[in-house]
């Protein structure tokens, strides 16, 4: 594939019978091509007319934790070759299903696409797939062998956030009574109020178009509901469903009960469809 690039000369006042002159000047470290001309010059790549290699999809993981295990509606993250020359991101509402001429399809269906880089896609699976799916990408390299998925009607994943000091590995685990991440200096206490921020709950209702953001009114509720367990207490279920103003994103609302055990390494489980996330959290009287 060519790369032309188009050069624009100003005409020569007086100088229509002289014949035209460019003069081409690859530089001795082959850092650049200089191209020389009566109006100025140009400074290209070395290889910028290098043919470019079609792209390969080698990897498909949910964007929230890394697992494979992936739901409609959730955030995904691919990983592979050739996806784009330049990194590229959107806020744009809905969300575009090409960028940076990149062009994502699963059976056929454009899906829309937050982020794309030489290396990494990051995208919504649409609601309506489930089962054994096909991945295709699209870019003016070519288009990629077949990649082949399976995506579970559930996939509950929690995000993990970059904390000062901590890490950029934290469960996004809310307290509502500070408004800050749950780490070992902020542990959950008895009688807390949280909100996990998580992916893959899969089917709303009302329900919502993939690259559009959950609603505030009314809120877009996950059909099947998850349940929440620390330690050996269940903690109640107040709201399962998207994130209000955010795609693909999700949260569960949850109490925690007087009765729950306390220590340095909790397991928090979340379980919905069958499909089971766990982490460990510190917990307080």
């Amino acid at each position: 594939m060519s790369l032309a690039t188009s050069m624009i000369e100003a005409p020569l006042v007086g100088t229509t019978g002289n014949s035209f002159t460019r003069t081409i000047a690859p530089l001795y470290n082959r850092s650049a091509i200089v191209n020389l001309t009566v109006s100025g010059f140009t400074v290209l790549p070395w290889n910028f007319d290098a043919s470019v290699a079609p792209p390969q999809i080698q990897a498909v993981v949910n964007a929230a934790d890394g697992s494979k295990s992936i739901a409609p509606g959730g955030l995904v993250s691919i990983y592979g070759q050739q996806f784009s020359p330049v990194n590229m991101a959107t806020n744009t509402i809905p969300v575009p299903t090409a960028l940076n001429d990149s062009c994502l399809t699963v059976n056929g269906l454009p899906i829309p696409i937050f982020f794309v880089s030489p290396n990494q896609i990051n995208a919504q699976m649409p609601f309506s797939m489930v089962g054994s799916v096909t991945m295709i990408l699209r870019t003016p390299g070519g288009v990629s062998d077949n990649y082949n998925t399976t995506v579970l009607p559930t996939a509950p994943s929690v995000f993990r956030a970059n904390v000062d000091g901590v890490g950029s590995d934290v469960p996004t685990i809310v307290r509502l009574t500070d408004g800050n991440i749950v780490t070992a200096s902020n542990p959950i206490h008895k009688n807390d109020a949280l909100v996990i921020y998580v992916t893959g709950l899969g089917v709303t209702n009302p329900a919502v178009t993939e690259g559009m953001p959950g609603p505030s009114s009314p809120l877009a509720t996950s059909i099947v509901a998850p349940t929440v367990t620390l330690g050996s207490a269940n903690l109640s279920l107040l709201y399962a469903g998207m994130s209000p103003g955010e795609v693909g994103v999700y949260q569960i609302n949850v109490k925690v009960p007087s009765s729950v055990q306390s220590g340095l390494s909790i397991p928090l489980t979340i379980t919905q469809g069958g499909v089971t996330t766990t982490i460990p959290v510190r917990v307080v009287e």
